[in-house]
């Protein structure tokens, strides 16, 4: 089960068969193609959202079968369309359906206990930029536990998550939160390999079952680390969500809570 996007693939109005490459953001050592027989589709729409692919923002949920080919991983789809939206902004209407390829994501200012963070306005880069570099990871976690109302857990090396909430309101309805926190030791932008050996950090974050995984880091979050959240956490038939919090929006949240800490 996964959520992709794909290259367009024109051809579906003329081919019998049809493959075409799923649009990866990093290189998973060898090519991953979908292929399956035009005959089969059914609606209008979906041969639409396939022929254009990605480049027009279209993005698919997919149950299916993954082949190893040798050269290339191959995707034999057994049923395939667009994600539905379940988000709070589409509540009591249909526009926000349209916004399909965000699906599963949800911003910080979405949990209702961050969402003064709102109302703060960063002048440039360099405000936050100056701040995040000298905030411990500690005093990240410490001030969301607080604003959960929840206690800090000890760390150790086999943990799933640096912080499990069972508070954190979204929609108007309570949910768990699992929070994957990485403070300035390394001052960059968030890759893949920042997130323990091969991304487990990643996988563990999405083993701990919560509602809504949370990615935190005091710079910026790359589009592989994004991207990677996502094909964990979106999976066809299970609803759950996840949150990138790059240094912007820490910086945003404590400050609008006043727990920037005097550096």
């Amino acid at each position: 089960m996964s959520t992709e996007r794909l290259e367009p693939c024109p051809e579906i109005y003329t081919e019998k068969r049809v493959s075409h490459a799923v649009h990866l953001e990093f290189d998973y050592g060898k090519p991953v193609v979908i292929s399956y027989h035009t005959e089969h589709l059914v609606s209008a729409t979906g041969k639409m959202t396939l022929a254009e692919g990605y480049e027009r923002g279209y993005r698919e949920a997919m149950i299916g079968l993954l082949h190893d080919r040798g050269d290339k991983f191959e995707i034999e789809p057994i049923v395939i369309g667009a994600p539905w939206l379940d988000h709070p902004r589409n509540a009591g209407g249909t526009e926000a359906v349209w916004l399909g390829r965000d699906y599963g994501e949800i911003l910080p200012e979405d949990i209702e206990e961050f969402s003064d963070m709102k109302s703060v306005k960063v002048a440039d880069a360099n405000e936050w930029m100056s701040v995040m570099r000298k905030v411990p990871e500690e005093h990240v976690k410490n001030s969301i536990a607080a604003l959960l109302k929840e206690p800090v857990k000890a760390d150790w090396g086999g943990e799933e998550n640096d912080h499990f909430s069972s508070n954190a309101t979204v929609a108007g309805r309570r949910r768990t939160a699992a929070f994957l926190l990485k403070g300035p030791t390394i001052f960059r932008e968030m890759t893949p390999a920042m997130c323990g050996k091969n991304g487990d950090q990643i996988y563990r974050l999405s083993n701990t079952g919560a509602d809504i995984s949370v990615v935190q880091h005091s710079h910026l979050i790359g589009a592989a680390v994004r991207e990677t959240v996502r094909n964990f956490i979106v999976q066809p038939g299970h609803s759950r969500k996840f949150c990138i919090m790059d240094g912007q929006a820490t910086y945003r949240l404590l400050k609008a809570y006043k727990l920037l800490p005097e550096i």
